[in-house]
């Protein structure tokens, strides 16, 4: 049985969901609960870690998340959320850049596909991931928020 928590942060309250080992997915939004019948509102191990280390990136700076997840998505989603997570705190990527690292230079709108099925934003950093352009990009946390994720990370450029 997976286990569910609703943790409130600063971009709004996060679903967390995990089994006894991993952390499975993070939602932004709450009618994602509506949907699971059999559910445990209770934190597990891998809970409890995925708050504590959420609450210390949101309020002390943490740089980097060390918890065990598991991904359910495609190989070559895998390979392009790796190289996400890859992507250290306080810079950014573009779509672009993903795709030549993987050696499939025109795959940035496949790389930005990944970026917006990431089962595990913030853990995942795909707020990192920006337009060549320097634009901001899409988010599925929202833009407010992906400014605020850019901006705590001090990697403020012009995206306000």
């Amino acid at each position: 049985m997976n286990h569910y928590f609703v943790h409130d942060t600063p971009i709004g309250e996060l679903i967390l969901e995990a089994n006894l080992n991993y952390l499975l997915k993070i939602s932004f939004n709450r009618k994602h609960l509506n949907r699971f019948k059999a559910c445990s509102l209770k934190k597990n191990l891998i809970l409890e870690k995925t708050v504590e280390q959420l609450d210390e990136y949101f309020f002390n700076n943490r740089k980097f998340f060390t918890i065990n997840y598991l991904l359910d998505t495609t190989c070559f989603f895998k390979k392009v959320l790796k190289e996400v997570s890859l992507i250290k705190f306080g810079k950014v990527k573009s779509y672009k850049q993903i795709a030549k690292i993987l050696k499939n230079k025109n795959a940035h709108r496949a790389v930005a596909n990944a970026n917006a099925k990431n089962p595990l934003p913030i853990i995942i950093p795909c707020h990192r991931v920006i337009k060549s352009s320097g634009g901001i990009g899409g988010y599925g946390g929202g833009i407010i928020n992906k400014r605020y994720l850019l901006s705590l990370e001090n990697k403020t450029g012009n995206f306000h």
